[in-house]
């Protein structure tokens, strides 16, 4: 995380936001726990169990939404035959990538 949520104030590995105080100590857990969920689903997807892929895949994006993860989602839910979340994720990762 570069900058706050709250104020998008540039931050410099502090646990507080220096210009509005916002504690990031579970925004950075959340980003913590989704980097963990990815590299599960990357292992998975490896190892050929596109369940467990799908499974973290899906934890990985509901925690932090970037457009890597949601990339990982849209892969594992085609893997899986669900095409209406494949689409979903898809669309939703392709609004952020236009915006920005």
């Amino acid at each position: 995380m570069q900058h706050c949520p709250t104020c998008n104030a540039l931050l410099k590995g502090a646990p507080v936001c220096r210009r509005c105080k916002t504690d990031l100590t579970r925004a950075r857990q959340a980003e913590s726990d989704a980097d963990t969920h990815y590299q599960t689903a990357l292992q998975a997807q490896a190892e050929g169990r596109f369940e467990k892929m799908l499974r973290h895949a899906g934890r990985c994006f509901s925690l932090h939404r970037t457009i890597a993860h949601g990339r990982l989602l849209a892969c594992a839910a085609m893997l899986n035959g669900d095409y209406r979340l494949a689409l979903t994720t898809w669309a939703c990762i392709a609004g952020r990538h236009r915006q920005g």
